[in-house]
């Protein structure tokens, strides 16, 4: 069974938008609701990765408005073993699906058109409706309607009768359907391009089309309440794991060395006496990284009594730990630091460590917290002789 594939995914969702708050609408450059994001990636393109894996499908047509056309520019390096075409749909669905189907292959019996704002259908779905499309002119997914339908007069909301619900099904996508099928049903029905499925198209020229009943929740997302729902059924189980680290580390203060604190030299007549530069802030940083990681502490990776170590810097020494802590699938998304010194003074570079420090650890400055702490006189630090670093940073699980 050799099979086209089409998206159409050209629709602005104008009942989308309508559900958005002001401050909804500016989330996405994007006008449409399948750049939204889902789990982490845009609606149509979590939509189109559930077809990657069917080998039947030799072929993908999405019909996507001209909005959209930015966004979708580097996606189809995403889409794994399926060779995709973006085409420019219709004003309406069966617009789009008709610019779509002249696409197709003629080597392609049968077609295939899944809605791109059904992101949540299931590789196992589809596998059905292809089993099942063999004796007939199409097969759709479908529902079977489970709450009481009424019908109701609509001038005045008289209900005229209790539906027998028994032999209704909500239709869904995939539709699957004979190539030449289809052809012939938008050639002969003028307002073809009306139709609101294949199924209708096709029932409208006395084909025989069957449903595929399944259980699976497989919503059109139309509103934003949809997407949320979306969001919490499938967010709830690929929450990453997170993990947290603490990190400290004392200096003597001598005259005669240079002051480095988060990567950057401080002016001050006294400087951090260590086999390294003794920054003990970015060496704080890195003993919460390799806490988080579980493995060990910066004296394990770079002993003081290793000549080969001698003066390095410990923008460095972070850059390697960093890099290790990548290679096992951890980064991390927050830091929060306190510098317990009492000369000099750290207002005036408060802001330029903490751009620093968050350079070093790859993140944004909001994600980066720099405190400053005197001791009052008290203790090594309250007197100048010493200057104390903690670090707590935040880790996730990165997911390949």
């Amino acid at each position: 069974m050799r099979v086209s594939l089409i998206i159409p995914a050209a629709g602005l969702g104008s009942r989308f938008r309508q559900s958005l708050s002001r401050s909804d609408k500016k989330v996405s450059s994007c006008r449409s609701k399948l750049c939204y994001q889902l789990n982490g990636e845009p609606v149509l393109l979590r939509t189109l990765r559930a077809f990657e894996q069917i080998p039947e499908i030799c072929e993908m047509i999405v019909a996507i408005s001209p909005e959209m056309l930015p966004e979708v520019k580097g996606w189809t390096r995403s889409i794994r073993g399926l060779k995709v075409r973006w085409i420019l749909g219709g004003k309406t669905r069966a617009e789009s699906v008709w610019n779509a189907l002249k696409k197709t292959s003629l080597q392609s019996d049968w077609i295939m058109v899944h809605d791109g704002a059904r992101p949540l259908i299931t590789p196992h779905a589809i596998r059905q409706v292809l089993k099942a499309g063999k004796d007939w002119d199409g097969v759709i997914l479908a529902r079977k309607v489970v709450p009481t339908i009424k019908r109701v007069l609509t001038e005045d909301g008289h209900i005229r009768e209790t539906v027998d619900r028994n032999a209704l099904y909500e239709a869904e996508t995939p539709q699957l359907v004979r190539r030449e099928m289809l052809l012939r049903a938008y050639k002969q029905n003028p307002r073809a391009f009306e139709a609101t499925d294949e199924a209708g198209l096709l029932e409208a020229i006395g084909a025989r089309v069957r449903v595929m009943p399944h259980g699976d929740w497989n919503p059109k997302l139309t509103t934003l309440t949809d997407l949320m729902l979306a969001k919490a059924t499938t967010e709830k189980n690929i929450l990453p794991e997170v993990r947290v680290g603490i990190g400290f580390d004392t200096h003597r203060l001598v005259k005669g060395r240079k002051f480095y604190l988060g990567g950057m030299v401080i002016p001050s007549p006294k400087g951090a006496l260590g086999h390294s530069d003794g920054d003990a802030l970015l060496h704080a940083l890195a003993d919460a990284i390799l806490g988080a990681i579980g493995a060990g502490d910066i004296g394990e990776w770079f002993s003081d009594r290793d000549p080969k170590f001698k003066n390095i810097r410990s923008t460095k020494i972070l850059g390697v730990i960093l890099a290790e802590a990548k290679r096992r699938g951890w980064q991390p998304y927050h830091a929060d630091t306190n510098i317990i010194l009492e000369s000099p003074k750290l207002y005036a570079h408060k802001s330029k460590i903490r751009k620093s420090v968050a350079k070093c650890l790859e993140l944004d400055e909001k994600d980066v917290s720099i405190k400053a702490r005197t001791r009052e006189g008290l203790g090594p630090e309250g007197e100048g002789l010493a200057v104390t670093c903690e670090a707590v940073v935040s880790m996730r699980k990165v997911t390949a």
